[in-house]
């Protein structure tokens, strides 16, 4: 009986290891991981139901019809359903990855796809591996696994002089030598060997490179001669190097054709060209081809020195054994089984590093410092979609955050809001004496870093001043740090507008004409203790004849405005509107109602930042003409009709996490929220 529970055993686990998730093949330096949970989506609709859908068949259709082959379901493109799929990416200095894992359930049917377009792969042992006709894509796949991953150099990473003579690539600029020496100069076959970028973790069996020397000289362009350098390219000897020392060379890397590389890499020709043609038009039309083709040749040998890397890199992908992302904690802490899709950025610093590098020094400086990971969750069921994010800060930002949200909404607030009028609605509440406060801290910190280490004690000094110059209490007992926007519909009215009109002799004109507009009835109300400041600045208006009263209602003398707009103070709220009959029910206390759901009181009440949009309440509020004329207000409409309500919230702090809900409610008659958003895409591409 032991033999066999251990057979058993041994059966599962071996099971287990086979089904094991792709996860495991991501790296643990991943920069972002993107999820979609196969399992969890064909839950809430069957491969049938997908097939059968508008987005299903439109799919096949387009499929079958640029591949040449007849396709009746999703399952056809031999893809395991049931499993995870992944994007993740990869950054460096020098180069970027874009990698996708997908799970295999049929590789004859994949391969299929393959043959059908006559596309050659090669294949060694269970792995086959194909590279795009671009040659800046590779795909490789086993009977279990797909992997695709896409290259993208960094141009700033070969405008360094020093880097760029490591791997025989000139910076090659119009009208200028920038020359390499020979001692310095290696060849595209010789990048092989030093062919991983800097900041990937390096395989154990890559040899590293050395600093070489490099020799510039400059020539500033003159009118009468511009001269640009070439070198001769010296013959290329193939040497094939012993994979079992971790070198890749043209023998061993997959082919890639030289003239396909060529008419790929001319494209890279942009930046200098435009500041070249004006030397092309003065005549030099000789040196400008020349420039023109030296830029190509260097571009070439930057695509080449790319594909080397993914080469490289996708191997290492399939056969090495490094950590994984299963091994990052924030990671795997944003994880939620019950999601269909997730994304995962491992920090905000480095975003804003990827995204500016034009800063240079300053790109790197911490701009972002105290936020961490950044984490994305959608979940669908039969009543909402939801959208859940959250951030990680650092413990001494996420205290402070937590002091300036300490503060609920004013409960008076609630009494003008009816929810079977209104559009929609946007709230917030901080408290404002402890935003004042901690206001110096974060500049500090967002500023401190960007400014650099020798201006940290101007930047304490400022953060000092700020505090002694700002009266915290005062401040906040005048704006409290609560505030509540309604739009309680849409009307239309005639606007007057000032234009200029000429005569026969070209003189100017002023004509009043008018317009129909359609302009939002909106109401806008924040909290005050202490309207002492407030009611001098009405006086000042009032002196000065910018504002006029009646029954304690102002209105703003403002001309050019399409809209009237009206204010009061009552009850320590201070109120804006541009609808002088709601005023006056405030005015006179005939404004409350009992017609607040407890949905939207929740909403409300309990979160510091709220807001929601009502679709069914807009339907028919939309002039035809504003939306494209009767047939597309029709659609419109429709669409309204069939949708929920939309609403944000933000949620408690929890230890270093900020997080925030998007949702959509789907309405009665939808089994879930997928087939309804299928519904929705239907409707509309009608």
């Amino acid at each position: 009986m032991k033999k066999i529970l251990i057979a058993i055993s041994f059966f599962l686990s071996f099971q287990l290891a086979q089904a094991q998730d792709l996860v495991k093949k991501i790296p643990s330096n991943a920069f972002t991981v993107a999820t979609i949970k196969g399992d969890n989506v064909f839950k809430l609709m069957f491969v049938k139901d997908f097939n059968e859908s508008f987005v299903g068949k439109k799919l096949l259709t387009e499929t079958s019809k640029s591949l040449d082959k007849n396709f009746t379901s999703i399952e056809d493109f031999g893809i395991n359903l049931e499993k995870n799929m992944y994007y993740f990416n990869q950054l460096s200095d020098s180069i970027t990855y874009n990698c996708f894992l997908i799970p295999i359930k049929d590789a004859a049917k994949f391969e299929s796809l393959i043959e059908n377009k006559e596309k050659k792969y090669t294949q060694q042992g269970d792995i086959r591996t194909m590279i795009l006709p671009d040659s800046t894509s590779i795909i490789k796949w086993n009977n279990n696994m797909l992997y695709f991953v896409t290259g993208s150099i960094k141009s700033s990473f070969f405008a360094d002089s020093v880097k760029s003579a490591r791997y025989g690539i000139k910076d090659t600029k119009y009208g200028w030598d920038t020359t390499v020496t020979d001692s310095t100069v290696v060849t595209v076959d010789s990048v092989a060997t030093i062919a991983y970028p800097e900041t990937i973790d390096q395989p154990t069996t890559i040899k590293p490179y050395k600093k070489a020397k490099t020799t510039a000289k400059k020539k500033k362009p003159t009118k009468k001669s511009i001269k640009v350098k070439t070198r001769k390219k010296a013959p290329i000897a193939k040497k094939k190097k012993p994979v079992s020392d971790g070198f890749i060379d043209d023998e061993t890397a997959p082919d890639m054709a030289d003239d396909m590389v060529t008419d790929s890499a001319a494209t890279y020709v942009s930046g200098d060209v435009a500041d070249a043609a004006n030397y092309n038009q003065a005549g030099d039309e000789k040196h400008y081809q020349d420039y023109q083709k030296e830029l190509t040749e260097q571009d070439v040998k930057k695509k080449r020195l790319a594909f080397i890397w993914m080469t490289t890199q996708a191997d290492q992908i399939f056969n090495g054994t490094y950590e994984s992302i299963e091994n990052n904690k924030s990671y795997t802490a944003s994880l939620n089984n019950k999601a269909i899709a997730e994304l995962w950025v491992s920090s905000l610093q480095d975003v804003y590093n990827s995204i500016a590098p034009e800063f240079g020094t300053y790109g790197k400086a911490g701009l972002m410092k105290g936020y961490g990971s950044l984490n994305a969750k959608l979940f669908m069921d039969n009543k909402s979609f939801r959208i859940s994010t959250g951030l990680e800060m650092v413990q001494e930002q996420a205290d402070a955050y937590k002091k300036i949200m300490n503060r609920k909404l004013n409960k008076k607030f609630l009494k003008y809001v009816n929810s079977e009028k209104a559009l929609g609605f946007m709230s917030y509440s901080i408290d404002t004496k402890a935003y004042l406060e901690e206001f110096p801290k974060l500049m500090k910190q967002a500023y401190g870093s960007f400014l650099g280490a020798r201006m940290d004690e101007e930047i304490d000094l400022g953060a000092d001043l700020i505090s002694l110059i700002l009266d915290e209490e005062a401040i906040s007992k005048v704006v409290k740090g609560d505030a509540l926007f309604v739009i309680n519909g849409l009307n239309t009215k005639d606007v007057t507008y000032t234009t200029y009109e000429y005569d026969d002799d070209y003189k100017q004109k002023e004509v009043v004409k008018t317009k129909q507009e359609t302009l939002p009835d909106f109401l806008f109300m924040f909290s005050s203790e202490d309207t002492r400041l407030i009611n001098k600045a009405i006086k000042y208006g009032l002196n000065k004849n910018f504002i006029t009263v009646e029954n304690n209602i102002y209105k703003f003398q403002e001309k050019k405005s399409p809209i009237d707009i009206y204010f009061m103070i009552k009850d320590g709220i201070v109120f804006f509107g541009n609808s002088l009959t709601e005023m006056q029910g405030i005015s006179n206390n005939q404004y409350s109602n009992n017609k607040l759901s407890k949905l939207h009181k929740d909403l409300l009440s309990k979160n510091n930042f709220s807001f929601l949009f009502n679709a069914k309440n807009l339907v028919g509020k939309v002039p035809d003409s504003e939306i494209g004329g009767e047939e597309t207000a029709k659609k419109f409409n429709s669409t309204l009709e069939k949708m929920g309500n939309v609403y944000m919230k933000s949620n408690p702090i929890k230890g270093r996490l900020v997080s925030a809900d998007i949702s959509a409610e789907i309405p009665n008659g939808h089994e879930n929220a997928l087939k309804y958003l299928f519904s929705l895409i239907e409707n509309a591409a009608k």
